[in-house]
């Protein structure tokens, strides 16, 4: 996977935070990662208009959530990159439990030493707030209404300083993400 998201261009390698493997890795999380993983970026901007494709991507991420709370009440997710993985995969739930627990999970993932979970706190903290319909705290989370993307409602008082710390690109650059997005679209 991480051969694929980095040959077209999604992902830097380096950067890739659950390509990480230890040798006390849960495998079967990995396994389930890989797969929510695989759908997720070998779809088409097609797929993701299809009612179909997103109503199977929420039903295999369900169950995915489901497996991983049964593996943290089993306590089988112990290293940096199983916490990231579960983190990554809760970030994407339904709910203001899933948004919570990715971010408790990614701050387990911090702790223990993975770097790029604070990029995924910062994501996961956005999207938890959100839910919660509060503004995001980083500014990391885009939305697309009547034909244009947008940044949602963030705190404005959140320095470039603070989102350099969480490996968050500064305003100015968030600001020129939805410029380009925009402009791909015209």
């Amino acid at each position: 996977l991480t051969q694929w998201l980095t040959t077209r261009g999604f992902m830097d390698r380096r950067k890739l935070g659950f390509s990480r493997k230890s040798k006390n890795s849960n495998r079967e999380l990995i396994a389930i990662f890989v797969e929510i993983q695989h759908l997720r970026y070998a779809a088409s901007e097609k797929d993701w208009g299809e009612k179909d494709f997103i109503q199977n991507l929420q039903k295999k991420e369900r169950e995915a959530r489901n497996k991983i709370l049964r593996m943290l009440q089993k306590e089988q997710i112990k290293t940096a990159d199983d916490f990231y993985r579960a983190s990554f995969i809760f970030h994407h739930g339904e709910s203001v439990q899933d948004y919570a627990l990715a971010v408790a999970l990614a701050a387990a993932s911090n702790h223990l030493g993975e770097p790029w979970a604070k990029n995924l706190y910062a994501v996961a903290l956005d999207r938890f707030l959100l839910s919660l319909g509060r503004p995001q705290y980083f500014g990391t989370q885009f939305q697309k209404k009547k034909g244009k993307w947008g940044l949602l409602p963030f705190n404005r008082k959140t320095t470039d300083a603070e989102r350099k710390r969480y490996l968050v690109e500064p305003l100015s650059n968030l600001r020129k993400q939805v410029k380009k997005l925009n402009k791909e679209k015209e």
